[in-house]
């Protein structure tokens, strides 16, 4: 994995710092900027380039070697992009960045940064219908408003928010904060801490040691943290698949779940349910152990409980 190099998070502070180029670009064609000798630099020059799509975009591919990538909706059918860049001053002339429209797909890069100490930031203004792809190898990223998104950082943080359709997000360690999603969610952050808000639908989500806090889910959930701590809050779920590997549990429902499993393989568990009547199934394996839930064998809501040694605690939900 690519260690991120300060130049990769401080670019976002160049826009506005140099006079942008705004040019119409026309049906499939491609766009370059100068490009450099390919020699090892260490980047102390900045430049910066703004580009104005007219034809119409139906998806958006960008792929940064060493740079942060911000994509955002605007109002419109236009597209906006911003290029910051980054380079050696006795280079010139300066790193290449290639924009390229085909079939609808706008795609940006900057190919000659995986060899050369230089960094392009992207900055990209597009339709809120436009699924976006983004890979960005060890620098940060933030996208909202659009419509559904592929991710991976490399390691870095990514942010994302009033995002519609599919997300698929991988962070490869990198923090990853969410916040107003609709759609399926499938997240992996490889180690690193994940925090959610307003998640409305199924989600599929694995934090591999990372610690998971979410609040307000409302589609089926599986989430696995593997010995990270986990904390779910207000969940509207009605079904949930949690297992911590070790950490601890707090779970509690806003509403009553048909089909909750809550698994800590010895870290303290607690789940909290709206008052009512569940089949119920706990083992805490020796542990201390507190339910105050209602059981009943025939009831057609379920609850299963183990902690593998740790405390375990089942409760109505407090108002």
């Amino acid at each position: 994995m690519r260690t991120v190099t300060a130049h990769g998070r401080w670019i976002w502070g160049l826009s506005g710092l140099a006079t942008a180029a705004v040019l119409a670009v026309p049906g499939a064609r491609l766009l370059t900027h100068p490009g450099a000798d390919g020699q090892h630099m260490t980047p102390t020059n900045t430049a910066t380039r703004t580009v104005s799509l007219v034809q119409p975009i139906t998806s958006l591919d960008v792929q940064s070697q060493d740079g942060s990538v911000r994509v955002q909706a605007g109002t419109g059918r236009g597209v906006q992009i911003i290029e910051l860049i980054s380079y050696d001053k006795s280079v010139s002339p300066q790193p290449r960045v290639e924009d390229s429209v085909s079939g609808g797909r706008l795609t940006l890069a900057d190919p000659v940064c995986s060899a050369s100490d230089c960094a392009v930031s992207f900055v990209v203004t597009v339709p809120a219908t436009v699924p976006v792809t983004v890979s960005s190898n060890g620098a940060p990223v933030a996208i909202s408003g659009v419509a559904g998104a592929n991710v991976e950082s490399g390691g870095a943080p990514v942010n994302l928010a009033r995002l519609t359709g599919l997300l698929t997000v991988d962070t490869d360690g990198g923090s990853l904060d969410l916040n107003g999603l609709t759609g399926p969610l499938h997240a992996d952050t490889g180690g690193g801490p994940m925090t959610a808000t307003g998640i409305n639908g199924p989600a599929t989500i694995s934090t591999e040691g990372g610690s998971l806090a979410v609040t307000g889910l409302t589609g089926p959930l599986q989430a696995d943290s593997a010995g990270g701590p986990v904390v779910l809050r207000n969940l509207g779920s009605q079904t949930a698949g949690i297992s911590t590997g070790g950490g601890s549990g707090q779970v509690t429902f806003a509403a009553a779940p048909e089909l909750v499993t809550l698994s800590t393989d010895g870290g303290p568990a607690t789940l909290d349910v709206p008052s009512g009547s569940y089949a119920l199934n706990t083992d805490s394996d020796g542990g201390p152990q507190s339910v105050r839930v209602s059981a009943d064998p025939s009831a057609s809501r379920s609850l299963t409980v183990t902690s593998g040694g740790g405390a375990l605690e089942l409760d109505p939900t407090r108002r």
